[in-house]
């Protein structure tokens, strides 16, 4: 597997190689770039493209990485591998925290997308939310050893949609899938979850400038659709597709769909996307002034 020594981290990652034009898949918290290899990353290089995917600061041998775990230091390792490979500008999707990852990327390195797709994203708390994270980072720190056939129904229930469990053999899979492939855990990935925070980043959104999809999962009870579909009505020209029968893992349940929309909004720009300036400077939303490049944000 390819590291790259990058922000003081080795950045684990994925890279097809090849001549096609990149696309970037950033992952969701506790999940491995693994994850892609399933369905994403497979649709892409079938299709010609070059696919790079990073595994997020947390996991290993990342779990007390200096700077901390936040949005914005995993967004600059985004940046710095970006760079390092000299894929800029290239297509970038985010599933759930990574979804959260690639738009503040896309808030101080702009230059670096060309466009990029937000999946089960969302920019602000809500109240289950909240709620879901106050529980996970409570269950880690009580040390309790929960039964791997509790943590699998639980999962499913958190993830999958109804339709797919009332399958019987789609829900034996999951299950299994559940119980014997458990995510991540530790130091790491506690602080992931404290990663989103509680601010209100949608203001913010409405400065993005880079060619946008957001695609919902309309089962999703952990980021449910309307939080997705609100990053949508924010960010100027962006677009929204919703995903039916789909949970929170609607690209893993609903794969083809969801392949479809990636490759029908890449198709529209060049293979080779001219490379953007670096923009710096402010702009105003709602009577606040926001920063819009990395320079002004002290990066």
């Amino acid at each position: 597997m390819p590291t790259a020594s990058l922000n003081g981290i080795d950045l684990v990652h994925d890279d097809s190689g090849g001549d096609g034009a990149p696309v970037v898949l950033v992952n969701g918290t506790a999940a491995s770039r693994t994850a892609w290899r399933a369905h994403q990353a497979p649709a892409l290089l079938d299709a010609g493209y070059r696919v790079v995917a990073p595994d997020n600061r947390g996991l290993p041998p990342n779990v007390s990485p200096p700077g901390g775990i936040t949005l914005e230091t995993m967004a600059a390792d985004l940046a710095a591998l970006i760079d390092h490979l000299s894929l800029a500008p290239c297509r970038i999707v985010g599933f759930s925290l990574g979804a959260a990852v690639v738009g503040e990327l896309l808030l101080t390195r702009p230059e670096l997308a060309a466009q990029a797709v937000l999946m089960a994203g969302r920019a602000r708390p809500d109240t289950f939310g909240s709620a879901l994270n106050r529980a996970r980072r409570e269950l880690h720190d009580s040390g309790a050893d929960i039964p791997a056939s509790h943590r699998a129904v639980f999962s499913a229930l958190c993830y999958l949609s109804p339709h797919t469990l009332s399958d019987p053999q789609k829900s034996r899979d999951w299950l299994d899938v559940f119980t014997f492939a458990a995510g991540a855990s530790g130091p790491g990935v506690r602080a992931q979850y404290d990663a989103m925070g509680d601010t209100d980043r949608l203001p913010r959104y409405a400065t993005i400038d880079v060619p946008l999809l957001c695609i919902g999962f309309a089962d999703d009870v952990m980021v449910p659709a309307t939080a997705t579909r609100e990053i949508a009505d924010t960010v100027p020209g962006a677009r929204y597709t919703e995903i039916a029968r789909a949970g929170h893992f609607g690209h893993l349940e609903r794969p083809a769909e969801v392949n479809a929309a990636l490759l029908d909004f890449f198709a529209e720009l060049p293979a080779r996307p001219v490379r953007r300036e670096r923009p710096t400077g402010t702009v105003h939303v709602d009577g606040n002034t926001l920063p819009t490049g990395a320079d002004s944000c002290g990066r």
